[in-house]
């Protein structure tokens, strides 16, 4: 075995004999969780639980992603990682087949024992028993764990031991299950089955006294810990034992009478199609459901969804064939027509399924009520599997129900089947497209099978073409088999710039193509979910919520969400894994815009997606003004977009981070097709989240688009509007010649339209490009300009985030009393207003601003204060650039307080996140924080290495506070090594180029940096 996990006891893993240790608690915990749930996918709500419990961390998804990357990484001895856990939209999956994990062992061998013979019951029931090693998962760390999953898994142990019991007293075996039945009570003492069982063999074995002395001590027991008196069942059992009662006395079972049945076992289902790649974690649950069922004396009854071609039929069959054993009479399908006009009859589907069971047609009664309970009657005490195929509605698969029994159902539709399962107590199953891996090793073996490979590129790039689609992944691979290998790449040419859905059809059958299995779908719907189908499909982007279909269809929201729901359950739109949000498949929606073409109008499609692109703008503009009120936005263009009751408001930045890819679609749409004016509109209200992600590359292409198409309509406040925020970005990027070219040109714009709102914006920035030049009167002066003019507007949140960053420069100046003032006085101004109208951000900014000023004046504590609810603020936004200047500033303020291994992780954190937006300045920042930590920690040799790169980053970026803060952290560091010449070489010139770029208050700790000189912190400014 390659595998073999166990969770009956402490938790086991081993991998060709060889056991893997699982070092981390946290990893433990998340694998037992996925061990017991194997199979089926967990949500990342219960991991969360069951890993955390109450101290959850708040991005928990992140970090839960985090931990399954460690387990992976911990799993894999050898072979490829990440095989065994598999990762779905709405949480994880553990793949692993039955035979590797001691539980579902144990469940298999308790479900065969249910319909053995006893001598056979009780051999499987010893073997499943065998398995458990003491209590379940006791070195796992989970209080949640243990309080919701674990006493599952004992009351199966107790169950199955019960029976064990029961089948050795019914064989004579009393004397022999004396022993075991004290070691089962001893580790469930309240359990009174178990004392009736001991009791009970006690006096079979001649050993009235124990049997009575057993009850007494029960009765001990139960008074003692629950204040109880035994039940009525263990208080009669002990009466008899008492009057020697003959009927506890042991006799051996009558000799089984065998009986031939009436009718002989058939197997009418189709062929099985194989291997059936992608689904054995499906399968497999799917048997359990069935075996769980039947142990209770319940119908096992399955419906197996999913949209056209997911491959629903082919799962139920290959079921079929699998649990064949498992109903030795018989295995039946039956085709019930759901998706065509002539669907099968409940009538004449149960003349078939009795005529099966061997109720002759003549034999049937004349009604459909008479019929299903003739079929109930002549199926009662026999087992039998009915595959029921492509069923239209609950009613139709209903009057074909056999009674409770040793019978088992399979359903499969195209359509949830939900009364199914809420009257029934059916299990329902939703089918997926295959995973990227499963969908290439189907084309993988069907390609072997006809004696050719293809190429791994052009296996992948079919796989994504067909879209993971079973039925189009077996169309293109006969197609494949047809033409032989040397058409693939042909093939794939074909599919991606032709007719797809075209080119996944069989030749000469009009049967086997992807066209044909979706058409019966589209046609089953109403007119309204037809037209919303075929919006959709027109759309450039793939993933869209109730409110957005609600403006493509210029309906309400509630009419909007009952086509969704509509369109759910029919598998033509699923929920995508970001809550509230659904998705089309690809080839769903190349239908779609196939039929729109042919029913809509140009006019018709345009006019829905315009209205779609102004509900994005409505939504966007919206939430830029609330979240960023110290920006100056584009006034909004008149648009057709109607607000939908019933639909919640977004927040930011969830919104953005969730419709990111779509605003980046729409934006390259509409700046090819028009309307041109929402290109620039839409790329100005995102670029708050584009500054605050470090998105850099998507930043830039949006406001190029809208950039060009405001040139191109001669529109110059979105000229404008696009080159100061691309000045935006080359400030944060460093490259100041641009800025500073880029807000002139914007400025100029602004000057000549008379709009003193953008001028204002332009001069606060430009004070920020000249800030980090090491200009400070410029800077001083465009923020007295910018100031003066928020103050006329009656801006006052410009008016605050502009008097915070004077308040940066009077620090620089040296002037650090006057600017901790001006931050009190913009902290004031911003805690005057209702919580709700707080701009989390800019109140972040002066919490960091501030604690660089208790750093210059020597109060490092309240520094690491006032930048912990930073970070805090930061992260609740998404900031991820600000999170990073938080986290330097706080490490430099723990090296204050000479909390240097604290002060190291915060620094490398913040160097991990500088370099992944692409921030350069703050990397530089974070190197000679990180130095300054490394040279309390680990002593001169490492830290030098590391404020030499700080020194070298500052010098390419043109950063001239960072080179100084290099300089002086390489003066501290040859200091300490006692290279007192080096250090007085860097020290002059960190003050040389302090003085230069008028940073007095680093000028001042260059020259008394023979006392206990650190890289002076930088201050936040805001953009």
């Amino acid at each position: 075995m390659e595998w073999d996990f166990a969770v009956l006891g402490t938790l086991r893993v081993s991998r060709h004999g060889r056991t893997i240790p699982v070092p981390a608690n946290r990893q433990r915990a998340l694998l037992a969780t996925l061990l017991l749930n194997r199979g089926e996918t967990v949500s990342v709500a219960a991991l969360v639980d069951r890993v955390w419990g109450t101290g959850a961390p708040t991005h928990a998804r992140a970090a839960l992603h985090s931990l399954v990357r460690r387990l992976r990484s911990t799993l894999t001895i050898e072979g490829p990682p990440g095989k065994l856990i598999a990762t779905r939209a709405s949480g994880y999956l553990l793949e692993l087949p039955p035979a590797a994990l001691d539980l579902s062992r144990f469940d298999a061998l308790v479900a065969a024992s249910v319909t053995a013979d006893p001598q056979r019951r009780a051999d499987l029931l010893r073997d499943a028993l065998a398995l458990w090693r003491g209590e379940p998962l006791t070195d796992v760390d989970s209080e949640v764990l243990h309080r919701e999953d674990v006493p599952a898994l004992s009351e199966r142990w107790v169950r199955a031991f019960e029976v064990y019991f029961d089948t050795e007293l019914a064989l004579g075996r009393h004397a022999e299950i004396v022993a075991e039945l004290r070691r089962a009570i001893r580790r469930s003492p309240l359990r009174e089955g178990l004392w009736a069982q001991l009791m009970l063999a006690l006096y079979r074995d001649g050993r009235q006294a124990e049997a009575l002395d057993a009850f007494h001590r029960l009765a001990t027991i139960l008074a003692e810990e629950l204040g109880v008196d035994p039940g009525p069942a263990v208080r009669e059992l002990r009466d008899g034992v008492l009057r020697a009662d003959p009927a506890l006395s042991w006799r051996p079972p009558p000799a089984a009478a065998t009986a031939t049945p009436a009718v002989p076992p058939m197997s009418l289902l189709p062929a099985d199609i194989g291997v059936l790649h992608g689904r054995v974690a499906t399968v497999e649950a799917i048997r359990r459901s069935i075996a769980a069922a039947a142990s209770e004396g319940r119908l096992p009854l399955v419906s197996v969804s999913g949209a056209p071609g997911i491959g629903k039929t082919a799962l139920a069959v290959h079921l079929g064939h699998q649990l064949a054993d498992e109903f030795p009479d018989g295995q039946w399908y039956a085709r019930l027509r759901g998706q065509h006009k002539n669907q099968a009859r409940p009538f004449d589907l149960l003349s078939e399924l009795l005529s099966h069971s061997g109720v002759p047609p003549a034999a049937q009664p004349a009604t459909a009520d008479a019929r299903a309970a003739a079929l109930r009657a002549a199926l009662a005490g026999r087992r039998v599997l009915i595959v029921l195929d492509d069923a239209a509605s609950a009613e139709q698969v209903e009057p074909l129900l056999p009674g409770a029994g040793g019978c088992a159902v399979i359903v499969t539709s195209r359509s949830t089947l939900g009364a199914l399962v809420a009257l029934h107590g059916g299990r329902a199953v939703g089918l997926d497209p295959l995973s990227p891996e499963a969908a290439a090793d189907l084309l993988i073996a069907v390609f072997q099978d006809h004696g050719f490979t293809v190429a791994p590129d052009v296996v992948h790039d079919l796989a994504a073409l067909c879209g993971n689609l079973p039925l189009a992944l077996r169309i293109a691979a006969a197609n494949l088999a047809t033409t032989g290998p040397d058409d693939a790449r042909a093939y794939v040419r074909r599919l991606r710039e032709g007719d797809r859905l075209g080119g996944l059809s069989v030749p000469g059958d009009p049967r086997v193509a992807l066209r044909a299995a979706i058409t019966p779908s589209y046609q089953r719907l109403g007119v309204a979910e037809r037209r919303a189908l075929r919006l959709l499909g027109s759309t450039p982007t793939d993933c869209f919520t109730t409110e957005d279909l609600a403006a493509l269809a210029d309906v309400d929201w509630s009419t909007a969400d009952a086509v969704l729901r509509t369109l759910t359950s029919s598998h033509l739109v699923r929920p995508a894994a970001q809550g509230g949000r659904f998705v089309t498949h690809d080839l769903i929606r190349l239908y779609a815009a196939e039929q729109s073409r042919h029913e809509d109008t140009v006019n018709q499609r345009a006019e829905a997606l315009g209205r779609l692109f102004h509900g994005y703008l409505a939504i966007a503009d919206a939430l830029a003004r609330r979240n960023y009120p110290r920006m100056a936005f584009l006034p909004r263009p008149a648009g057709s977009v109607r607000r939908t009751a019933g639909a919640a408001q977004p927040e930011s930045p969830s919104w953005f981070h969730a419709e990111y890819a779509n605003l980046l679609t729409a934006i390259r749409h509409v700046a090819q097709h028009g309307p041109r004016e929402i290109a620039w509109h839409l790329a100005d209200r995102m670029r708050g989240y584009l500054q605050e992600t470090g998105a850099h590359g998507e930043w830039r292409e949006v406001v190029e688009l809208g950039l060009a198409q405001a040139q191109l309509e001669g529109d110059d406040p979105g000229v404008a509007a696009m080159q100061s925020s691309l000045a935006t970005l080359s400030a944060s990027r460093a490259d100041y010649a641009d800025a500073r070219r880029r807000f002139q040109a914007a400025l100029t714009i602004q000057r000549r339209l008379g709009n003193r709102t953008g001028q204002a914006s332009i001069l606060n920035n430009l004070g920020i490009v000249h800030r980090e030049e090491g200009q400070l009167t410029e800077a001083g002066e465009c923020y007295a300009q910018a100031l003066r003019l928020y103050r006329e507007l009656g801006n006052r949140h410009a008016e605050w985030s502009c008097l915070g960053n004077l308040g940066v420069v009077q620090l620089e100046l040296g002037q650090v009393h006057d600017a901790v003032r001006a931050q009190q006085a913009a902290m004031e101004g911003y805690t005057s207003l209702d919580v709700a109208e707080q701009p989390l951000n800019d109140i972040a900014n002066v919490l960091h601003n501030l604690a660089v000023g208790m750093r210059a004046l020597g109060r490092p504590g309240l520094a690491v204060l006032h930048l912990t609810r930073a970070v805090v603020l930061r992260r609740q936004v998404g900031n991820r650039y600000g999170v990073a200047t938080d986290l330097d500033q706080l490490a430099a303020a723990y090296v204050d307080l000479g909390y240097h291994v604290k002060a190291h992780g915060l620094a490398q954190e913040c160097l991990a996140i500088a370099r992944a937006i692409g921030r350069r300045r703050v990397e530089a920042e974070a190197l000679a924080t990180l130095g300054a930590a490394t040279l309390g920690l680990h002593g001169p040799a490492p830290a030098l290495d590391l404020l030499h790169q700080a020194l070298r980053l500052g010098r390419e970026i043109g950063y001239r506070r960072g080179e100084v803060n290099a300089h002086l952290g390489l003066a501290g560091a040859y200091r300490a090594a006692n290279r007192h010449q080096e250090a007085a070489r860097h020290a002059r010139m960190g003050e040389q180029l302090a003085h230069a770029a008028q940073h007095h208050l680093l000028a001042r700790q260059a020259r008394a940096l023979l006392g206990d000189a650190e890289p002076e912190p930088l201050l936040r400014s805001a953009c």
